[in-house]
């Protein structure tokens, strides 16, 4: 593995473990032994760290969406193994969403990424409810002024299930993944076709 990705991998650890307050970049070399000079080569900031791996996970949750949208036929199994995958990623990246009121004050970069970002995913997701309507799997009298209220709640959930886990349940890994899951599926209940 390449200095780079070290430094990135050893970040994540780090940012995960302990936060973003009390780690520096002097911590992150220290802990793969190399000089915070060398590290210093490859990003020059706290902050290029964060968007390095914010920028990963923004690519991590474009491979699951582009996944989902080539799936058919598309129903709510494919849907919650999205919000595993998604939570997966989450998870992975915890740090970001523990902190991220904080980081994206700081860093202009992902704030405005963000909201890109919720743009496209709000006519992305649009797209594939219209897909489960048509298929059946949603009911068909849903109003098309519902999907953007759905997708701000899944956005919602989605980026502070975390935090409200952290101060709550403490739940880690499996069992936060299935309590996420829950939590998704729950959210759907009203909009599903009774069979």
């Amino acid at each position: 593995m390449d200095t780079k990705n070290r430094i990135l991998q050893a970040a994540l650890l780090l940012y995960n473990s302990k936060g973003i307050d009390v780690v520096t970049t002097r911590h992150i070399a220290a802990s793969i032994s190399i000089s915070p000079g060398n590290l210093h080569y490859h990003f020059k900031h706290t902050n290029d760290i964060i968007i390095a791996l914010y920028s990963q996970l923004a690519a991590g949750f474009d491979k699951e969406i582009i996944q989902i949208g080539d799936c058919e036929p598309v129903d709510m199994g494919a849907v919650l193994e999205l919000a595993t995958r998604s939570f997966r990623l989450m998870y992975r990246y915890r740090f970001i969403f523990l902190h991220f009121v904080e980081i994206a004050a700081r860093i202009p970069f992902i704030r405005e990424d963000y909201e890109k970002v919720t743009e496209r995913r709000t006519k992305e997701l649009t797209k594939l409810f219209r897909r489960l309507v048509k298929n059946g799997t949603f009911r068909s009298d849903l109003k098309n002024e519902i999907w953007p209220a759905l997708i701000k709640q899944l956005f919602i959930v989605a980026d502070f299930w975390l935090s409200h886990n952290e101060l709550t349940s403490r739940l880690r890994d499996r069992e936060a993944e299935a309590a996420y899951r829950n939590t998704f599926r729950f959210l759907f209940l009203p909009f599903l076709r009774l069979k």
